[in-house]
């Protein structure tokens, strides 16, 4: 595999220019200093934020946060945001193990429609959403599933 060509933007932030690939839509954005971004380049950390890239729908950046490590797909710490017609929803993207706290939640509710209702909100997500390998919930996917 060729190693991925990163522009320094400052002492923290790197890039992974949109032709590192011919199939980015967009750059991806690597938050990490030197040493960090030495383990990053030690696995496919930035081959899977570069791919992350690819994916249908991308809106902005492809991100990587500076607890970034290779995935299942998504570098773990990677964060992306896609549009609601024409991108992608990823459990992998979200990670399906440890949960790392990470929800994704689509609805039609407005900010103004729940604030005064949050913590309520959060809790019962909680409450609701298992979380943790070998986690037991009421909805069971296999592969073919996914696809």
């Amino acid at each position: 595999m060729a190693r991925i060509k990163l522009q320094k933007v400052g002492d923290y932030e790197w890039i992974v220019p949109r032709n590192a690939k011919p199939c980015m839509k967009t750059d991806a954005i690597i938050f990490a200093d030197e040493y960090l971004l030495e383990k990053m380049e030690s696995d496919l950390t930035l081959e899977q934020a570069a791919n992350v890239a690819c994916l249908p729908g991308i809106m902005l950046y492809s991100y990587v946060m500076p607890d970034g490590h290779q995935g299942y797909g998504f570098p773990i710490g990677g964060v992306a945001g896609f549009d609601a017609e024409e991108g992608v929803i990823s459990p992998g993207g979200v990670g399906y193990d440890i949960n790392c706290g990470v929800r994704i939640l689509r609805t039609n509710l407005s900010v103004d429609d729940v604030k005064d209702k949050l913590k309520e909100l959060v809790e019962t997500i909680f409450r609701n959403v298992p979380s943790g390998v070998g986690s037991i919930g009421q909805l069971k996917l296999s592969f073919r599933n996914l696809d």
